[in-house]
């Protein structure tokens, strides 16, 4: 069983303040430099993430990492945590993208645009709200081809309202807040639990918009289940699937892979039509569902091994065994 991988948010809200401001005056490129002493300073003082980067690339490469791949793993998750800062405020003319996404689930969006999107700790999630859903491959335009007005259409294509526990993540909640209060004012509260939040789902749903959910991070005191993925045993969360069950919509499945400079790839597959949990076979159901979903993560994260972003004991491998009485 892997660690709880609840921490405390690293970083002073001041400096997340700094940050915001220094991008928004000098933009991407005049804010790109801050990546390597970022690197150099989690490097030197993160032991605990520089191990768990050793040991997942270890798993992810078939090969010992070496520290130039977890310097490699570090600088891919800060370009796309300072992208957030673009993509998240709509100032997308820097980015390209590649959206690729399967006919199934292009016709599944046309009938039901109420949908489930589970998404991981993967490349950018942000990444996703840049891709129509009604091509199978888009390029966006370079920025001298395309005008800021239609730069907003496109981020405003896919309407997605994200599933998030804000008392455990109040540093990106504040910051949503700060840089596109539309976009905060769609977020849904997982620390509501109970009939409320489940209201709030289906209105969302109703409306016709993607509720996002991370599929890969089990919360302390979650139900889960133990799923084969890249060679071991990890812990994947069944709250993800229980809502889609009881909600009764389809499930698609977003990847965003960060390719350097600033170009992106967005991935999307239909999932299923309608997650189905038999009373009498419910766990065996629940085990077969999330493994399958195990399966498609670990397609994506073998393509771009660098933008898995679960800097904890993710296997359990540093995790010493449970004696028993």
């Amino acid at each position: 069983m892997t660690k709880q991988w609840a921490q405390k948010e690293r970083g002073a809200p001041f400096m997340v303040k700094l940050m915001l401001w220094l991008s928004f005056k000098l933009g991407r490129s005049g804010v790109r430099w801050i990546l390597y002493p970022t690197v150099l300073y989690f490097l030197l003082t993160a032991p605990q993430q520089v191990r768990a980067s050793r040991l997942c690339l270890n798993r992810l490469l078939g090969r010992r990492a070496t520290l130039w791949d977890v310097a490699k793993h570090f600088f891919t998750f800060s370009s796309c945590t300072q992208d957030r800062i673009f993509l998240l405020s709509n100032r997308i003319t820097p980015f390209t993208v590649e959206a690729f996404s399967t006919p199934a689930m292009q016709e599944t969006i046309a009938k039901t645009p109420g949908c489930m999107l589970v998404v991981a700790h993967f490349g950018s999630t942000e990444a996703l709200r840049l891709a129509p859903l009604k091509t199978s491959v888009y390029c966006m335009p370079s920025s001298a081809a395309m005008s800021e007005a239609s730069a907003h259409r496109s981020v405003e294509a896919l309407q997605v309202s994200v599933l998030i526990d804000k008392r455990s993540s109040p540093q990106i909640s504040n910051m949503l807040e700060s840089i596109n209060p539309a976009l905060a004012a769609n977020l849904i509260d997982a620390s509501e639990r109970g009939p409320s939040l489940v209201l709030k789902l289906k209105e969302a749903l109703e409306a016709g918009r993607l509720v996002g959910i991370a599929g890969d991070r089990t919360n302390p005191g979650e139900r889960s289940f133990d799923v084969q993925f890249m060679g071991g045993t990890a812990s994947m969360p069944e709250g993800p699937w229980v809502l889609a069950a009881a909600l009764r919509v389809p499930v698609i499945l977003g990847f965003g892979i960060y390719r350097g400079g600033a170009h992106y790839e967005t991935h999307f597959e239909l999932f299923s039509e309608c997650i189905v949990l038999p009373r009498q076979t419910r766990n065996a159901a629940l085990q077969a569902v999330i493994q399958r979903y195990a399966l498609r993560l670990e397609h994506y994260v073998r393509l771009a091994p660098y933008n898995w972003f679960n800097f904890y004991d993710y296997w359990g491998e540093d995790t010493p065994p449970v004696e028993k009485p």
